[in-house]
């Protein structure tokens, strides 16, 4: 029981026993609330992203382990559709050093700096010059 919690205690007539019963304030609500959400965003984690483009690297060295035959395999195991497991490994497509950047991506817990759907945008272009100038201008955006 928090020290801010009242307790009321009555008897009823009919059962002769005490019932108690806690609540809360609203206020009191808001506020543990609040703090909560205060402690959730200090914590940072691995941006969405991030965490897929480790994956897309996982699956790539799997293969190439031999532990799968090719990416159609891994859809099948995995339960994916061939076209997602291809969104995935098409961020192996980006410059190593966006790469890097995005590996390093930590967050807020509930915030996400940028989605897949626009990384996607930047490996239609093979050319690394061209995604490094995409990205800088969707690093200024955000």
């Amino acid at each position: 029981m928090t020290p801010s919690a009242e307790i009321l205690a009555f008897r009823p007539k009919a059962a002769q026993r005490v019932e108690t019963v806690a609540y809360r304030r609203s206020w009191d609500a808001t506020k543990a609330r609040a703090s909560r959400r205060r402690g959730q965003l200090a914590e940072r984690q691995a941006a969405t992203v991030a965490k897929r483009l480790a994956l897309a690297h996982h699956i790539a060295a799997q293969i190439e382990a031999g532990v799968y035959d090719d990416q159609a395999d891994v859809a099948r195991q995995h339960g994916l559709t061939r076209a997602r497991l291809t969104q995935l490994m098409n961020l192996l497509l980006l410059a190593p050093d966006i790469q890097e950047e995005i590996l390093a991506l930590e967050v807020p817990a509930g915030r996400q700096p940028l989605s897949e759907r626009a990384l996607r945008r930047l490996t239609e272009s093979l050319l690394w010059t061209d995604q490094r100038v995409m990205w800088r201008a969707l690093r200024a955006g955000r």
